[in-house]
């Protein structure tokens, strides 16, 4: 699943994501901080720490499934502004229920501290995984 990810999703390949692990109940995703990722004010643009959070919740809330899950609903805080890559996002299982998961998010930047958390829900879909 990885790596049909890595390969078919184009905005995971463009701010250059990797998916270090990714099982039901947890995933971990990093990206390094270039200058593609940054706002205006040369940190971490807010776009790109979401999509980096909704990058590790897909792929906890995908791992071991045989259809599809889906964004939901997602809500996000910026703790801080993320100024040291790379970053990374870890996804925790809430609930994996039959049709719907929830995922609690946090993202780190390289010194450790949280500067974003997240909470994502999702919904199975009758799309097959491929495999």
């Amino acid at each position: 699943m990885k790596n049909y990810v890595k390969k078919h999703d184009k905005l995971m390949r463009h701010l250059d994501m990797t998916i270090e692990e990714a099982t039901p109940e947890y995933a971990k995703v990093s990206m390094p901080l270039n200058e593609c990722h940054k706002n205006g004010m040369g940190i971490a643009h807010g776009g790109a720490i979401f999509s980096l959070a909704d990058v590790a919740f897909g792929a906890a809330a995908n791992a071991g499934k045989e259809y599809s899950v889906v964004s939901l609903s997602t809500s996000i805080e910026y703790l801080r502004p993320g100024k040291i890559g790379p970053l990374t996002a870890e996804a925790f299982a809430v609930r994996n229920g039959k049709h719907i998961q929830n995922y609690e998010v946090k993202v780190f930047d390289a010194s450790g501290e949280m500067i974003a958390r997240c909470m994502a829900s999702g919904f199975q879909t009758d799309i097959r995984l491929p495999d």
